[in-house]
């Protein structure tokens, strides 16, 4: 006669939700443009650069903690902010 054995993993909330926050954070964008008209037509050029001090905030956290007591360690970050990128655009009225 065979005997199945099955284990559970559950996952324990350690705090209600909005107990804990990370440190806050602020963001700087930047976006430049300029029109030029020449001959009855128009050049919009323009730069568009996001996260501008290249700010590396923690935007979340793991938040529960395995019961079996494996894996994942409470509280460490899993979400970060994004780099620092730009945008480049270019439009041509006629």
């Amino acid at each position: 006669m065979g005997t199945t054995i099955t284990a559970t993993n559950y996952q324990v909330n350690l705090l209600d939700p909005g107990d804990l926050y990370t440190a806050g954070y602020w963001l700087f964008d930047l976006k430049l443009g300029k029109n030029i008209r020449f001959a009855k037509k128009r050049l919009n050029v323009g730069v568009d650069i996001y996260n501008l001090f290249n700010n590396d905030a923690i935007r979340g956290i793991q938040s529960t903690f395995p019961a079996d007591g494996t894996g994942v360690t409470w509280n460490t970050p899993n979400t970060l902010l994004s780099p620092r990128f730009m945008r480049l655009q270019m439009q041509f009225d006629f």
